[in-house]
């Protein structure tokens, strides 16, 4: 494969991950000011397909709260594509509270971590790359409204630059245990993604679903995709 579609391949996959590195709760991309409950767990498990480009998207996070302020996951994804193959991504991350998230107030939060990508092309190296992002969540109408605000930087080992990453969204109450999120994040160079869910509590703080629909316009074609979703913690 010539050295052009190989890079092709990597920013196709580092697309797929940039925005999302500092892991959120589901169905988010963008992250908020909250971690696991001290002593807790989670397990967040998703799809994703996109139907224009044949690809397709698992995810497996887990992630526990050991007993203090610190929220440590480590996961990843397989991508299948019907033209290029498989990829594949490892992510390691903490996560802690700077000023914890209450009612009608706000809340800030850093994550630190690392990824490790392996292309479409095998024969292409694969570094781990620390990526970090500060997180801010303001809580509005007791909670009925909180907005998330991303800033953060990847640095991409893979291809040797720094790609600032931004994320902005709000999850909205719109019933009992349903709430309906949107939000646009993206990183330098890329155009912007957006995408509307939603986030239903099966059982509240233990057992989530989740849904959403996406855009991006990198094409043409633009990059559109849906997403199916479980959270579980426990």
């Amino acid at each position: 494969m010539p050295i052009t579609l190989r890079r092709l391949s990597i920013l196709s996959l580092l697309l797929s991950l940039a925005p999302g590195l500092a892991l959120a709760a589901r169905p988010f991309n963008t992250d908020d000011a909250r971690i696991v409950d001290a002593g807790g767990c989670q397990i967040e498990t998703f799809v994703k397909k996109q139907s224009k480009f044949g690809e397709r998207e698992t995810w497996f996070l887990p992630g526990c709260n050991p007993g203090g302020n610190l929220e440590l996951t480590f996961g990843g994804l397989n991508i299948r594509n019907d033209a290029e193959g498989r990829a594949s991504a490892l992510i390691a991350q903490g996560k802690t509270l700077l000023r914890p998230l209450q009612t009608n107030d706000y809340g800030v939060a850093l994550t630190m971590g690392t990824t490790r990508q392996r292309a479409f092309d095998a024969a292409v190296p694969s570094h781990w790359s620390p990526f970090f992002n500060l997180i801010s969540s303001v809580s509005l109408y007791n909670d009925v409204v909180v907005i998330h605000a991303n800033g953060g930087a990847l640095d991409d080992r893979n291809t040797g630059v720094v790609r600032p990453t931004w994320g902005l969204g709000s999850e909205i109450l719109v019933a009992p245990r349903l709430y309906a999120i949107v939000e646009s994040y993206g990183q330098k160079g890329e155009k912007a993604g957006q995408q509307v869910g939603f986030r239903f509590w099966v059982v509240p703080n233990h057992v989530q679903i989740d849904g959403t629909l996406g855009s991006q316009r990198s094409g043409p074609p633009a990059r559109n995709w849906m997403s199916l979703g479980l959270r579980l913690l426990f």
